[in-house]
């Protein structure tokens, strides 16, 4: 039996024109299917979508209560600029250095006046001015001192006031990314707890389909970055091929062999083609190589009368 089999995945390999399976009934779902919650605690003050909204990555669909947020962040930036205009300030640096300034040449004076006439001048005089001069040197030390430590304080004011900026920011509600309101789980004046869901997206751009393979025929490597085409039948009875490739594959051992493909949807008039849902088979391309990228296969309408009549037959 082993023989067999491992015959049978030799033949495939060597002769892959003849080894596209085909998985029927696949699982069709949106790798973008979450909820968006309200970070912070808060009413609902504000929702701006409705069940069935479009949204795009970033846009805003909500908001909680912004009041405190907002005073906040007023009181930090006010608390900024006033350490700024601080930190900006020489004034001190430069009162020290002039009081130095004049604190040398009152010593200089007294010492001129004894190189005049000795013993003019007393020697605890001169030492006193001496010291008022070393003074206004270590003032001029201190006020720059001063001034680098008014301008840290001005930048960790910047850092307060951006934070307080993001917990502002964090009371609006954004779409994770491109998709379809399909529920609407609290209401404006409705109080928001941390985590608690507000609405609920699922993604349109992108479809994951996912099937089983037989794992006595098919090892994971040889199917894993193959193209697929998934075939959708749509009401009407039109059929619509979207080309995609295999994106991961099971590495737990079994008799069935898990796979998951991922598709681009294409739309028509705005609207995606296919849904979550929709009934669709995968033939995985085992006959041509691995790719690494894919692009989307543009779907064309096909003419009235066609569709006309495939449903005819249906």
């Amino acid at each position: 039996m082993l023989m067999h089999t491992l015959l049978a995945v030799l033949a495939l390999a060597a002769d892959p024109a003849q080894a596209d399976p085909v998985i029927p009934n696949c699982v069709v779902g949106s790798p973008n299917d979450q909820a968006v919650p309200g970070p912070d605690p808060g009413v609902l003050t504000k929702l701006t979508v409705k069940l069935g909204s479009r949204v795009t990555k970033g846009m805003e669909i909500g908001s909680i209560d912004e009041s405190e947020a907002k005073a906040q962040l007023d009181v930090k930036i006010l608390e900024y600029k006033v350490a700024k205009n601080k930190g900006d300030s020489d004034v001190d640096i430069r009162y020290a250095i002039k009081q130095a300034e004049v604190s040398k040449a009152a010593l200089e004076k007294l010492k001129q006046a004894n190189n005049g006439v000795k013993g003019v001048v007393t020697e605890i005089e001169v030492q006193r001015a001496e010291l008022e001069w070393q003074k206004g040197v270590l003032a001029t030390e201190q006020a720059r001192q001063t001034n680098a430590s008014d301008k840290l304080t001005a930048e960790a004011k910047l850092a307060e006031a951006n934070a307080a900026k993001v917990a502002l920011e964090r009371r609006i509600l954004r779409a994770p990314f491109d998709g379809v309101v399909v529920k609407i789980a609290k209401h404006e004046g409705e109080w928001i707890s941390p985590g608690d869901p507000v609405a609920y997206l699922v993604g349109t751009d992108r479809l994951n389909v996912s099937g089983n393979l037989d794992a006595t025929q098919y090892d994971p490597s040889f199917i894993v970055d193959r193209k697929v085409t998934v075939d959708f039948e749509l009401p009407g009875g039109r059929k619509v091929p979207i080309s995609g490739k295999v994106v991961h594959v099971s590495p737990i051992k079994g008799k069935l062999l898990p796979i998951w493909a991922e598709i681009e949807v294409p739309k028509e008039n705005g609207e995606p083609v296919v849904r979550t849902g929709f009934p669709a088979s995968m033939t995985i391309h085992v006959s041509q190589p691995q790719v690494k990228e894919m692009s989307s296969t543009p779907v064309r309408r096909a003419p009235a009368r066609a569709i006309s009549k495939s449903a005819g037959k249906n």
